[in-house]
């Protein structure tokens, strides 16, 4: 009897051993089949996000092939409108514009800085392809409809057979260059460039400095004729003044006959804000005299 229950007790230990052999791991060190496991299921997990990264990369080649090649900035308000910010808008519609499969490009652009910005794009974007401007105002929503127009007239652009009868909807512009082009791709940033205006009793020392701190200065004359008030003059044709360019209006600008306040003072009929963004274009791109000369002639935008 004694000895049955000892073979009994025998077998259950040896089959106790055997089940037990197949998880040895674990009862040497348990934390490690944890972590073993933990690392077989993070494997699995890993590989079913990377199968739905190569999903929705799929849907973005669909979703950006869905546009025909056109590509749209500007569907919400574009909240850096400063010099720098214009720079870095353009490099981007400028890389669209270098790129094959782009035949056209739609920017919205909020309707208070329009007129600024399509400046500013006509002097750093070529014209090759359609470049459809829509000046918004954001408060009446979603342009959604604007930019399906816009879109549709690129496409029959694109079309050669309907692009006679073709028609710009209303309230857009399209890019068009002047004859004066700017290089950006090697500008990082622009220079400072300040607006002031010309007053009787203006503090000159406050404008020294104000032209010493920036690399241009735009100055508007009190008068609109070009003339500086006494002050000022005296600032602008010092030997180490810097670069200054004086906005007068275009009437006064066509008669001409302006005082002549040194090598670095130069007249333009553009209005101040242009005038500061020419400014910063040709000092960005290290502009001879000549170019500075060309560039602040009068011009259509």
């Amino acid at each position: 009897m004694i000895n049955k229950k000892y073979c009994i007790t025998g077998m259950v230990t040896i089959l106790s051993i055997l089940t037990l052999t197949g998880c040895s791991t674990m009862v040497k060190n348990p934390m490690k089949y944890i972590l073993s496991q933990e690392e077989t299921v993070q494997d699995n997990s890993d590989s079913d996000n990377d199968n739905a990264s190569e999903s929705a990369d799929d849907n973005k080649e669909d979703n950006s092939n869905s546009d025909s090649g056109i590509r749209v900035y500007g569907t919400e308000d574009i909240t850096d409108y400063s010099l720098d910010g214009m720079l870095a808008t353009a490099k981007d519609i400028n890389s669209d514009m270098n790129n094959n499969d782009v035949k056209g490009i739609v920017f919205v652009i909020n309707n208070k800085y329009s007129e600024d910005v399509r400046y500013f794009l006509s002097l750093t974007i070529k014209d090759d392809k359609p470049l459809v401007i829509i000046p918004y105002d954001y408060n009446n929503g979603n342009p959604e409809d604007k930019v399906t127009q816009a879109k549709n007239y690129i496409e029959k652009l694109d079309n050669k057979t309907t692009a006679s009868d073709n028609q710009l909807p209303a309230g857009m512009i399209v890019n068009t260059n002047g004859d004066l082009m700017f290089d950006i791709n090697d500008v990082n940033r622009f220079v400072n460039v300040d607006i002031v205006y010309d007053y009787a009793g203006i503090d000159a020392d406050t404008v020294y400095k104000n032209m010493y701190l920036n690399d241009g200065t735009v100055i508007i004359s009190s008068t609109g004729n070009g003339e500086l008030t006494d002050e000022i003059s005296e600032v602008v044709s010092g030997k180490n003044a810097g670069i200054v360019v004086v906005s007068c209006s275009k009437d006064i600008y066509m008669k001409g006959g302006f005082t002549d306040y040194g090598d670095n003072v130069y007249y333009t009929d553009l209005s101040p804000s242009k005038a500061r963004i020419m400014l910063a274009l040709l000092l960005g791109n290290n502009s001879d005299s000549d170019t500075f000369k060309n560039a602040f002639t009068r011009r259509s935008v």
